[in-house]
């Protein structure tokens, strides 16, 4: 399967390795040669059909949902299950995420290379760490009795933070976490333009869209790591492969 998530990203670097586009080109420039420029300043990408097929591309809108803010941190076991008593593990939260959390609350658990979450509860929160070392320090307690998780472990930890409210929001494989901030990449026309966005909530498999975004826009949903890949080459001073025009057949006298 990883394979597989891989392969759009291969391709794209065997159209970028292959055919026009080994001249060097000042970066930011647009992308040109013979056929139709891949990438251009300020509009983004432009792919042929063909390109879009073997990478993958799919566009869908963004739609509002009611969504509540999630949190992932990393918990530690430090009392692992014993005779019918619950384990135990603690995470730190910043003054933000603690703010409206409150002992009794579900927190979902996943031990590392686990398909399936489980259940805890919130049953201290030491607002005494936040004035020394600037975090809360929150326990959770679990059941386990097949006694799977041992002392030591670490646990991602996963919960709700704050009010539900209506939010835009794009498929999680929308989001492209670069360097200097998030970003997707919009339909513009005829275009791909990659576009910053100030991610929110996330469940269910999206991402609410605090800025950068209207609704009703159409966003890149699968394939953006290749889509990325022919952008950096663009960037930096490269010139990805173009799609050059088929060459008709010389004609015999």
């Amino acid at each position: 399967m990883k394979m597989l998530r891989w392969l759009p990203v291969w391709l794209a670097a065997g159209w970028l390795l292959t055919g026009c586009g080994k001249l060097p080109s000042p970066a930011g420039e647009s992308v040109s040669g013979q056929g139709v420029p891949l990438f251009q300043e300020k509009k983004g990408l432009r792919l042929p059909d063909e390109m879009k097929k073997d990478f993958g591309v799919e566009v869908a809108e963004g739609a509002e949902r009611t969504m509540q803010r999630e949190v992932r941190k990393l918990a530690r076991v430090y009392r692992e299950p014993r005779d019918g008593a619950p384990g135990a593990a603690s995470l730190m939260l910043t003054a933000g995420e603690a703010e409206g959390f409150k002992p009794g609350q579900a927190v979902r658990l996943k031990a590392a290379g686990a398909d399936a979450e489980f259940y805890g509860t919130v049953v201290r929160l030491d607002g005494q760490t936040q004035s020394a070392v600037g975090q809360a320090e929150v326990l959770v307690e679990f059941a386990d009795r097949q006694q799977r998780i041992p002392g030591g472990a670490f646990l991602t930890a996963t919960f709700n933070v704050g009010p539900a409210r209506l939010v835009l929001a794009v498929p999680s494989g929308a989001l492209l976490d670069l360097a200097d901030g998030t970003f997707v990449y919009a339909v513009n026309g005829e275009h791909f333009t990659r576009t910053r966005v100030k991610a929110g909530a996330a469940a269910d498999g999206f991402v609410g869209i605090e800025d950068g975004l209207y609704s009703g826009d159409m966003v890149v949903t699968k394939g953006i790591e290749s889509l990325w890949l022919i952008e950096l080459s663009a960037l930096k001073g490269g010139k990805p492969c173009c799609a050059a025009p088929k060459k008709e057949p010389a004609a015999t006298k």
